[in-house]
């Protein structure tokens, strides 16, 4: 696993703090993302905001397509929007497929230059696995031909070479994928426990 910076958050829990969960449509990013989401709004002081991959779409990607240079785009303003928390000291908790390495690897150059620490979280959940969940229908529709350039069908989703943190939801439940993350998180120290959340 490579380092994410080893960067200790200051007294007054002023670093930002990007974490990224990328993976195939399916594969977990939405519920464990939450779920981390939960464990730090209770016992972090830093403000949490979740950044989930279909909101966006609807709210700051509406119209945007699914051609390579329309998700680049996409994932890149997902990562400005994460920069812009992370520079105010926040947590950006972001779960977007975001398929392709350069477009991840910007995003972390948005995060670490507005002075964040930045998490790129594989959720490693085989096709098939996600075949199988497939829980908006999507790949059945893909697989059928009626969907185009679906990622991992007919769009290839490129893994992580060497991700910070690598989930595998195989055999594994939720909570044991939160206490890998925070564990991870611990032992790199960007934890800031107690004090009260202010907006101020």
């Amino acid at each position: 696993m490579r380092s994410a910076g080893e960067r200790t958050a200051d007294a007054g829990g002023r670093t930002g703090l990007a974490l990224w969960f990328t993976g195939l449509p399916g594969s977990g990013k939405s519920t464990l993302s939450r779920a981390v989401a939960g464990e730090l709004d209770a016992s972090d002081r830093r403000i949490v905001t979740i950044l989930d991959g279909d909101i966006v779409r609807q709210f700051l990607s509406q119209g945007v397509g699914f051609t390579r240079k329309d998700r680049y785009d996409n994932v890149c303003r997902i990562g400005y929007a994460a920069s812009l928390i992370v520079r105010h000291g926040g947590i950006a908790i972001i779960a977007a497929v975001s398929p392709y390495r350069d477009a991840r690897s910007q995003a972390r150059s948005l995060v670490e230059d507005a002075g964040g620490v930045f998490f790129e979280i594989h959720m490693d959940t085989p096709f098939s696995a996600c075949v199988a969940r497939d829980p908006k229908g999507y790949y059945a529709r893909a697989l059928a031909g009626e969907v185009d350039l679906f990622t991992g069908v007919d769009d290839p989703y490129e893994k992580p070479l060497a991700p910070d943190i690598r989930v595998c939801t195989e055999g594994a439940d939720v909570l044991g994928g939160v206490r890998q993350v925070m564990t991870v998180l611990r032992q790199q120290h960007c934890l800031c426990p107690g004090g009260r959340k202010t907006t101020g």
